[in-house]
């Protein structure tokens, strides 16, 4: 199983009848001033997205898992909470959802933040997972011709008192995938015959497992 980098948005994206989070370019990886993006109130939501730029994931590739991971970006090290502003009694419920280019997860985290300081994950910045896995779905099909449009979105569900919540640049996406079974066909093409039986049954499986017929 190949992956891609982990790899912060470029982009973001107001939510149908949410208010976006104030500043929500910051958590974008091209940034390198203030790496918070913040709200002081329920009801926002951001799609952070464009993480897959450049064709990252192979035309033709099976995606097998998706996670959100925290990083180190500019100075930024990727996580969510409460800002150290917020008063020992203030709370603040924060949700995630992971985005294919159509259609959103449902809810893959949920927490209440209270008091100043509250952060998740911690520690933070050194590739820590929030949420999804390498064999993780996360209930949604995934298709690589949509890559640019993958992302992440962080909700604000609801507050108590006046707290101050933020989301840091360096979260980013991370994709593990299978190549497609043309890159598996030209590698088979590409053996000696005197050698074929060196074929690693790996890849004999997944080249199987894409054409939809037994390889033996």
């Amino acid at each position: 199983m190949a992956s891609t980098s982990s790899l912060g948005p470029l982009s973001y994206s107001s939510v149908a009848g949410k208010t976006n989070w104030g500043q929500p370019m910051r958590v974008h990886r091209n940034q390198t001033s203030s790496s918070a993006a913040f709200a002081t109130s329920a009801s926002v939501a951001t799609l952070w997205y464009n993480c897959f730029d450049s064709s990252q994931i192979p035309a033709g590739a099976t995606i097998d898992g998706i996670e959100l991971v925290s990083t180190t970006i500019a100075s930024g090290t990727g996580n969510i909470g409460t800002a150290g502003s917020t008063g020992p009694t203030e709370t603040a419920t924060l949700s995630i959802r992971l985005y294919n280019g159509t259609t959103y997860s449902s809810s893959l985290y949920s927490n209440t933040f209270v008091g100043p300081n509250d952060r998740y994950p911690s520690p933070y910045g050194s590739g820590q997972v929030l949420v999804g896995g390498p064999t993780n779905l996360v209930g949604l099909s995934w298709d690589p011709a949509n890559q640019a449009d993958f992302g992440f979105r962080i909700d604000v569900d609801s507050i108590t008192l006046t707290p101050v919540v933020v989301a840091l640049r360096g979260l980013a996406l991370k994709v593990y995938y299978t190549e497609g079974v043309t890159y598996l066909l030209d590698s088979i093409n590409n053996v000696d015959p005197n050698t074929i039986d060196k074929i690693s049954s790996v890849s004999l499986s997944g080249a199987s497992k894409i054409i939809g017929q037994s390889i033996s």
